[in-house]
């Protein structure tokens, strides 16, 4: 089975993504993919800068995140431009892992904030919304981040509404408790995930036989 899980913005999606890979689940990040062309694919990186210009730059010639993440929060026509760059290649890679996955029949999961909206969603069995209150949200990436009220509730609203999200779902999982509470949580629904998955899979082997 491969287990999509996505989300809202400080939600805990990469939480219980590391949940999971501490019970033994092979995690695949779309962010961590990402990162990595943001920071070693020269194609990647070059595109990025004709399309931002240097500005976007460390001294040390590196792509600053911070900074580009901050004009792509603000602004959805630039962020479609980031995405444009970047949504080909993180599928394409997403897509080989997986496809190897399903041919050594092994279960995975695969963690992507932007599953719905790149279109991500047929690459996976199973899709998980992790969801959170909006003022928890805005708690975490100040937090986390240091970031104002203001630009926290900026990124929170530059994604798709929670519910859109939750619409695509086949299990919601809400993060407004402890880390305790969420970790039973994720490992309840996963367990729950797995059986659902083998009854529907049985079921499709038995119509194929008829």
């Amino acid at each position: 089975m491969i287990l999509g899980i996505t989300g809202g913005i400080a939600c805990g999606k990469s939480l219980a993504g590391n949940i999971l890979n501490e019970e033994g689940l092979p995690i695949i990040d779309a962010d961590e993919v990402s990162h990595y062309l943001t920071k070693y694919d020269l194609k990647v990186i070059d595109q990025i800068i004709d399309t931002f210009g240097e500005c976007i730059l460390t001294s040390h010639g590196q792509i600053n995140r911070r900074m580009l993440a901050e004009i792509v929060f603000a602004s959805p026509t630039e962020r479609s431009k980031l995405e444009a760059i970047l949504h080909p290649k993180i599928k394409k890679i997403l897509s080989n892992v997986i496809e190897y996955g399903r041919r050594m029949g092994f279960n995975m999961v695969l963690v992507a904030p932007l599953l719905i909206e790149a279109n991500f969603q047929h690459m996976v069995d199973v899709i998980w919304v992790i969801s959170s209150e909006e003022r928890i949200q805005a708690e975490r990436l100040r937090k986390e981040y240091k970031l104002s009220e203001i630009d926290a509730y900026r990124r929170i609203s530059a994604q798709l509404p929670l519910r859109e999200k939750e619409a695509y779902a086949d299990y919601v999982i809400y993060n407004n408790g402890s880390i305790a509470e969420f970790k039973k949580k994720v490992l309840n629904t996963w367990q729950l995930s797995l059986n659902e998955f083998k009854k529907a899979k049985k079921v499709v082997q038995a119509n194929k036989k008829k």
